[in-house]
């Protein structure tokens, strides 16, 4: 499907009485960063570190998905069309970690395998599948409009939305805190006509296979495991398997092949059968209080975001944006390897590497905290003068 053009999302606003229309991508923005979503949005600062490779390869796995599901490439074609965006973006060196190559390195690799694994071995979905469906969505006073990844109707009547992620795997109260643009185009959906209790929302997560194992007591387990790990992480459910089916005279042989091909395709086939595997599809309950609490939290951060803007354009005072230290310390691995401005734009990440910096010579990470007025005054506001905590260390 297309995407709208600027004619036709001025529409949208008239028919909604709106004077702008809301993304996903702009709304996170502000929660990742005041500061980058005035950057971006307020002052329309060109981004100036386009080395980060996560946003290319997650276009890259949405693009190849898209051309699947549309017909434009056969299943057999993923696995070629994955290893020249690969190769594309090792030219063009982007990093997974801008700062420590043989992290770097290490994290390339694993995403690699991961990746490649899932473009060979994807279970392709059942169901007639609507790529990249536009949608809008009323919530509160805002109107949002984006384009879903997936959306198909199962054999029960339920309308799934889904996301392709090639992120790490989110889990209880993470998935409940990631799944904000899921619960917008539920929202929207729901507005179309179809009532919340026939909308399911979910995550399918491209480097994670989810494995259904056998007991030895005959009840099986389900495991998610990252798809490079395969070979070792059923090592011990294999093992158990090989002894019961009468493989002990062999077991080191098959377990070391399992190892080193990382596919269970090398055991027998009565071991095999103590092993499903699906795609590592993640569901969130799509309850009236997730519903209710993000309905909330966008209406909330939203009259925020909108009381700064007028500050602003009374002021023109960018200290309006400043991340407050507590912040640029929480994100600190985004502002590292993920943002998509260096320092020399991102003033409070300027300023929070080089009180850092003071930290390491000698100084005190808050040294100097009063010596602007403006900051002094920040500080103040955002309450962030208090015990200091340097836990986020870990994640440099």
């Amino acid at each position: 499907m297309g995407r709208k053009t600027k004619e036709e999302l001025k529409e949208i606003t008239k028919k909604y009485n709106v004077n702008r229309l809301w993304s996903w991508s702009k709304f996170n923005t502000y929660h990742n960063s005041p500061y980058e979503y005035y950057l971006k949005y307020i002052i329309k600062k060109p981004e100036d570190r386009q080395d980060c490779i996560y946003t290319t390869t997650g276009g890259m796995a949405h693009d190849i998905m898209e051309s699947l599901y549309t017909g434009k490439i056969e299943y057999e074609n993923m696995d070629s069309d994955f290893e020249d965006a690969w190769i594309t973006a090792n030219i063009a060196e982007l990093k997974f970690d801008r700062n420590d190559s043989g992290k770097n390195k290490k994290i390339s690799d694993k995403y690699y395998k991961n990746l490649k694994h899932f473009f060979n071995h994807h279970i392709m979905i059942p169901h007639k599948m609507q790529i990249e469906q536009f949608i809008t969505a009323l919530v509160g006073k805002n109107v949002f409009q984006g384009y879903i990844d997936a959306c198909y109707k199962d054999k029960d009547g339920n309308y799934n939305i889904l996301d392709w992620k090639t992120s790490s795997i989110y889990k209880g109260e993470k998935a409940l805190n990631e799944c904000g643009q899921l619960v917008v185009y539920a929202i929207g959906l729901h507005q179309m006509g179809v009532p919340f209790e026939k909308i399911k929302i979910c995550w399918d997560f491209l480097k994670y296979v989810k494995v259904d194992c056998k007991q030895a007591n005959g009840k099986w387990t389900t495991r998610e495991i990252e798809r490079c790990e395969i070979g070792s992480k059923l090592q011990s459910s294999a093992k158990m398997w090989l002894k019961k089916c009468g493989y002990e005279d062999k077991l080191i042989e098959y377990l070391d092949m399992l190892a080193q091909t990382n596919d269970i395709n090398c055991l027998p086939q009565d071991v095999q059968a103590n092993f499903v595997f699906h795609d590592c599809i993640v569901y969130v309950d799509l309850t009236q209080d997730l519903i209710d609490r993000w309905t909330a939290d966008i209406i909330n951060t939203i009259d925020k975001i909108e009381n700064m803007e007028n500050k602003y354009y009374e002021s023109h005072d960018e200290m309006i944006f400043y991340d407050s230290p507590e912040q640029v310390a929480k994100q600190s691995y985004y502002f590292s390897t993920l943002c998509a401005y260096s320092p020399k734009l991102h003033k409070p990440y300027k300023l929070y590497l080089d009180k850092l910096e003071s930290k390491k010579n000698g100084g005190s990470f808050f040294d100097g905290l009063g010596t602007d007025v403006k900051r002094e005054k920040l500080s103040i506001e955002n309450n962030t003068v208090e015990k200091e905590d340097l836990s986020w260390l870990e994640q440099l």
